[in-house]
């Protein structure tokens, strides 16, 4: 059953591929990224890390050279200098291949927190939503952050097992690669220990194990943060981060600073300020109206809304099987994305506790957090509706997660340890909390 869904899947990517036409694909963020590819292309990987890069050049701003470099190193492995139609469509059947991944690794992360039949599930929605088909057919790194987060997640889930150690470091470790794709996510790490630190049992463990995670994140990141400080003085670049908070204010203040004399990006402090003041002053644009936005809340999660950049053709607009698709996940839309923001909730409560295994606990909390973290800094940066597509297959395990805790039976009380136990041995707690 599972070779036919990721068929299925392999079919609509496919097709659409095929039949879709792209106005003009290197705009806006793709624009940036293939520029920086062609940067890296050109001068060679090593020598923008290990030199400081020649901020003389105007192909690339400083900016966006420091906020992230995986995507762009992934399209470098394409990239010429003349954007060719053959380079473009490479990228572009790369990214179809990950999405089919995507479809297996959502499926391997479902069945090891639940069951199989669950997964098949996940597997056939990641199959077949609009936004996930569409969304690899843009010179984005959604469909690169879905995958590496996938396997972020499922590393997670095994934590509750021996070698524990070394299990928090792996997954911190592609953690940092989650962080390098997209920077977004380089703060998740901090959130993440604190449910280390809360989950595992007291002893030794309950410090070795963030430890080991804040070694494994390092070991990723820390060589781009030293490059950072080395060439701007700072680990991390504020650059990308205050244009974000200050492309996601309110329109009238956005106009307003646009109009403005001054149009450089404010530093991260003024902006900071300022989204301060525009949240006191309009609260409903950044809790109402951009979740609206972000997750295309009362309105039909159309195909039209996960193309990102205009096209001239798509399949969705008269090919009975996507029509039928497009449909099927309009109408599951609204209750996937009610009942997975009570998964979310659910999983921190001991109720659900008590019937789920620590592993299974600090997956599904790893999921949910990952869920609320990037809602939250949507929220108060830049949300589009392609932004949430990498984060639909974590919601579809989050809408099951409540009905597979209903359904379970409340766990029977840890047996004590054997003597094949070591006490030594890091493990996560059996506490329902």
């Amino acid at each position: 059953m599972l070779a036919v869904i990721i068929a299925v899947g392999v079919f609509l990517r496919g097709q659409a591929f095929l039949s879709t036409e792209v106005v003009e694909p290197l705009q806006a963020e793709a624009a940036e990224s293939y520029a920086l590819a062609q940067t890296l292309g050109s001068q060679g990987a090593y020598q923008v890390l290990a030199a400081p890069f020649d901020n003389s050049s105007e192909e690339v701003a400083a900016s966006e050279v420091f906020g992230s470099l995986g995507y762009p190193l992934f399209l470098s492995l394409f990239a010429t200098p003349e954007a060719t139609a053959s380079s473009l469509n490479a990228v572009v059947i790369t990214q179809m291949v990950l999405g089919a991944l995507a479809i297996l690794l959502v499926f391997i992360l479902a069945t090891r927190l639940m069951d199989p039949h669950w997964g098949l599930i996940t597997a056939f929605l990641t199959a077949v939503s609009p936004f996930l088909v569409n969304v690899s057919l843009y010179l984005i790194g959604a469909t690169l952050l879905l995958v590496t987060l996938l396997l972020y997640l499922i590393s997670t889930t095994r934590l509750g097992e021996r070698g524990a150690l070394i299990r928090a470091f792996l997954a911190a470790a592609l953690l940092g690669v989650v962080a390098l794709v997209d920077p977004t996510y380089q703060f998740l790490v901090l959130p993440w220990l604190l449910v280390l630190f809360f989950t595992v049992r007291k002893g030794a463990s309950k410090i070795l194990i963030p430890v080991a995670a804040v070694l494994g994140f390092a070991l990723i990141f820390g060589p781009w943060m030293a490059r950072n400080q080395n060439v701007i003085d700072a680990p991390i670049a504020a650059a990308p981060i205050a244009a974000s908070i200050q492309q996601g204010m309110p329109s009238a203040d956005a106009d307003e600073t646009a109009s403005g004399q001054d149009t450089e990006t404010p530093s991260l402090l003024a902006a900071l300020g300022r989204l301060g003041g525009a949240l006191i002053n309009d609260p409903r644009w950044y809790f109402v109206e951009k979740p609206q936005t972000l997750w295309s809340v009362g309105q039909p999660a159309s195909a039209e809304q996960s193309l990102v950049y205009p096209v001239s053709e798509t399949p969705y607009a008269e090919n009975p099987l996507f029509l039928t698709s497009e449909e099927f996940m309009r109408i599951l839309h609204g209750p996937l994305l009610l009942i997975g923001a009570i998964g979310v909730i659910l999983v921190w409560l001991p109720f659900a506790g008590r019937r789920l295994t620590p592993s299974q606990r600090i997956g599904l909390r790893s999921i949910s957090l990952v869920l609320i973290y990037a809602t939250l800094t949507h929220l108060f940066g830049v949300a589009q509706s392609h932004d949430a597509a990498p984060l639909l297959p974590l919601l579809f395990v989050m809408a099951l997660t409540p009905l597979y805790v209903i359904t379970s039976p409340r766990l029977e009380a840890a047996a004590p340890k054997t003597a094949q136990e070591p006490e030594s041995e890091p493990q996560l707690e059996t506490d329902a909390t």
